[in-house]
């Protein structure tokens, strides 16, 4: 085998092929290293070159909206306000006029009885005014029958009398 020779070193063919990719190994080793450490340098110099973006726009905007926002709270909170104060407005309104209904339903129950009561009333005195004419009625045909009677038996009486005669 092939025995190479550095200095006072001699390694042999199989020796060497065992070195050599260690050899190679630790070089590539040393250009990752590099590499990472290069870029390193780079991020560094990127990050001491960068110079922030001017944002006073965007917190002018937001200082804006923040304020517009706040004051629209104001005009929710005044108008829920004022609508929590119309809720007890109505609710007591509608419990008046709930009062008042229930008293006219009264009223109206009590008028309806009362109407009821005078139309029965009205109704019997109708029906005994009718009945008191009836008998009146009766007893006046009655008279009227016996009066009617009297005079016919006085007609005929008259009419059989012998001193009424025409001839």
């Amino acid at each position: 085998m092939a025995e190479v020779e550095l200095g006072e070193l001699k390694v042999s063919g199989g020796k060497f092929l065992i070195i050599l990719p260690f050899i190679g190994s630790i070089a590539g080793l040393m250009w990752g290293g590099f590499e990472i450490y290069q870029r390193l340098l780079d991020a560094e110099e990127a990050l001491e070159a960068y110079v922030s973006p001017d944002f006073s726009a965007y917190d002018e905007s937001l200082s804006v909206l923040q304020t517009k926002i706040t004051a629209a709270e104001r005009v929710v909170d005044a108008i829920q306000e004022g609508l929590e104060q119309e809720v007890l407005q109505l609710s007591r309104d509608i419990d008046r006029l709930q009062l008042d209904i229930d008293v006219t339903e009264t009223i109206a129950r009590e008028a309806d009885d009362t109407v009821a009561s005078v139309t029965r009333e009205l109704r019997d005195d109708v029906y005994a005014l009718e009945e008191r004419v009836n008998d009146s009625l009766r007893e006046i045909d009655e008279e009227l029958r016996t009066m009617r009677d009297e005079l016919e038996d006085r007609i005929q009486r008259i009419l059989d009398n012998p001193l009424n005669s025409d001839e």
